[in-house]
C-alpha cells in the first residue's frame, strides 16, 4: 500500500510561519517522510512576495528525487494569462496539477465566457486543478463538475467546512457532487476543522471526515498533511496516524484514502 501526502508546501522561506520561516526546507520535508514510511508527496508552491521563484523551485527537487516528489504548479486563475500557463505547466514544470488559492470570496467568475480558453487547457492537458474555496462557493464547483467532466477537480482542507452545521447531510451541499466522478475531496488540514487542534483525537474534523467518506465514497478521498503549517498543533506523525490509525476505516477505504487515490487522480 503506497502512502502520499497529497499535500506539502516546501520552501526555503515561508513567512507565514513565522517565527519558524524556515520549517518547512525541503531537507526537512524527505526526513520526515523517511521517518513516517511515506513514499511520496505532492507539492503545492507558494507564490508570494518572499518566494516567488517556488514553482521552479518545487520543479527542480521533483528533478532531484523523482521517485519521492511530485509538483503541483501554481496558476493564478484570473489572470488573462492563466491558460496558457497551464498547457505549459507540465512541460515546462513537470506538474502533474495546478493549485490556486483565490483572493477574492466570490468565485462565480469561473463559470463566465473569458474563462472557456481556461477550462479547454485543462482538458487537453489532463492537468488536475486543484482549489481552495470555502462553503460559499460550493455552487460554483458543482456546475464546472457539471460542465467540464473531463477535468478531475480536488478541493483542499475537507472544503473548510469549519462553518457547516454537523448535522447538516449535505454537507453545505457538497453530497450534491457524489454525482460527478470528477470530484476529489483532500483529507488534510484536520487541525482547521478543530474545536481543539491540537487534539490527535479531533472529533469534530474526524465527524466531517467521516461524512466526506460515506457521502462520496472512500475512492474520492484523499490524505494530506498540510506540512508544514501542521505543525503549529500537531508532528508530521500525528497528522499521518489520524487517518492511518486513529480513524474507524476499513483497511480497504484506509489505503485508497492514504495513497491509491492520490496515485490514480494524480498519475504518480
Amino acid at each position: 500500500m503506497p502512502v502520499i501526502d497529497a499535500h506539502v508546501h516546501s520552501l526555503p522561506y515561508f513567512i507565514l510561519i513565522a517565527p519558524f520561516e524556515d520549517a518547512g526546507r525541503i531537507d526537512r520535508l524527505l526526513h520526515h517522510m523517511d521517518a513516517c514510511g511515506v513514499d511520496k508527496t505532492i507539492m503545492l508552491p507558494v507564490v508570494a512576495p518572499t518566494s516567488a521563484g517556488n514553482n521552479q523551485e518545487c520543479a527542480q527537487w521533483v528533478k532531484d528525487h523523482p521517485d519521492r516528489l511530485a509538483t503541483l504548479t501554481d496558476v493564478p486563475m484570473n489572470q488573462a494569462n492563466a491558460a496558457e500557463l497551464v498547457l505549459r505547466a507540465r512541460a515546462d514544470l513537470g506538474a502533474v496539477g495546478t493549485s490556486y488559492y483565490p483572493k477574492m470570496t466570490d468565485l462565480n467568475w469561473l463559470l463566465d465566457e473569458p474563462c472557456i480558453p481556461l477550462w479547454e487547457a485543462y482538458q487537453a492537458t489532463r492537468l488536475v486543478c486543484n482549489l481552495q474555496l470555502q462553503p460559499a462557493n460550493y455552487p460554483v464547483l458543482l456546475e464546472l463538475l457539471q460542465r467540464y467532466p473531463q477535468v478531475r477537480f480536488v478541493i483542499n482542507h475537507m472544503g473548510l467546512p469549519g462553518s457547516l452545521d454537523l448535522d447538516d447531510a449535505s454537507y453545505g451541499g457538497l453530497m450534491a457532487g457524489a454525482v460527478y466522478a470528477n470530484l476529489f475531496v483532500k483529507a488534510s488540514a484536520f487541525y482547521a476543522a478543530a474545536e481543539t487542534p491540537w487534539n490527535l483525537a479531533c472529533p469534530q474534523a474526524l465527524t466531517f471526515f467521516y461524512q466526506l467518506v460515506e457521502g462520496l465514497g472512500a475512492d474520492r478521498i484523499l490524505w494530506g498533511s498540510d506540512w508544514p503549517p501542521v505543525e503549529r498543533f500537531l508532528t508530521y506523525q500525528q497528522s499521518l496516524e489520524i487517518v492511518r490509525t486513529q480513524a474507524d476505516l476499513s483497511a480497504s477505504d484506509r489505503a485508497l484514502i492514504l495513497g491509491e487515490n492520490a496515485a490514480r487522480v494524480f498519475g504518480i
